[in-house]
């Protein structure tokens, strides 16, 4: 089990900041959401915090919350670090595909929902990388060649996402605001 921590990004709604903090984390149940409903966390990297925050264009700004959660992936789907993992999307994509159920595109959270309702899933939570999410040059990435005049590159600041599907998954805890530093408890003038 390893200790994450995680961040969650918010619109800034004027909200009482303790509330905040207590009723949290806050679930997306966007249409669009990758991975279906659930609490969505940017894994380890702040700058995703604050890259997802300036993307959506807020316009009373957004807010950071910070949380710890106990990772493992006997609990969560790990589509970025297991290939066991990797292999049963696939796996599963190929044969929704042969039965005619889906194509080329058929979203992650689609095969995701397909294999909620079986018992083969077995998962509180999913974590996925999204390749291409923030622009090659992003203010908030970090990206290293491997070669000169190669395309392949090392992505520093990967945008990995992690969809708790209910709030206490992986025993995350310690929801704090830590952006803007003015919303936070401990900040001093």
């Amino acid at each position: 089990m390893e200790k994450k921590i995680v961040y969650q990004t918010l619109e800034d709604r004027d909200t009482d900041l303790d509330k905040l903090e207590s009723d949290g984390p806050y679930r997306c149940n966007w249409d669009n959401s990758w991975l279906g409903e659930g609490y969505y966390f940017w894994d380890s990297f702040i700058e995703n915090a604050h890259w997802w925050g300036e993307a959506r264009g807020y316009l009373n700004g957004y807010i950071i919350c910070k949380a710890e959660c106990d990772f493992n992936d006997n609990e969560c789907f790990d589509l970025v670090g297991n290939t066991n993992h990797l292999m049963q999307i696939r796996e599963t994509f190929q044969y929704l595909e042969k039965e005619g159920l889906a194509t080329k595109n058929t979203t992650v959270k689609r095969i995701i929902e397909f294999l909620q309702k079986t018992k083969s899933f077995p998962y509180s939570a999913t974590r996925v990388y999204g390749l291409k999410s923030k622009h090659f040059h992003s203010k908030f990435g970090l990206n290293l060649i491997f070669e000169e005049n190669r395309k392949a590159v090392f992505d520093v600041i990967p945008t990995i996402q992690i969809c708790f599907y209910k709030k206490g998954s992986l025993n995350l805890r310690n929801y704090k605001i830590i952006y803007p530093n003015d919303y936070r408890n401990d900040y001093l003038v």
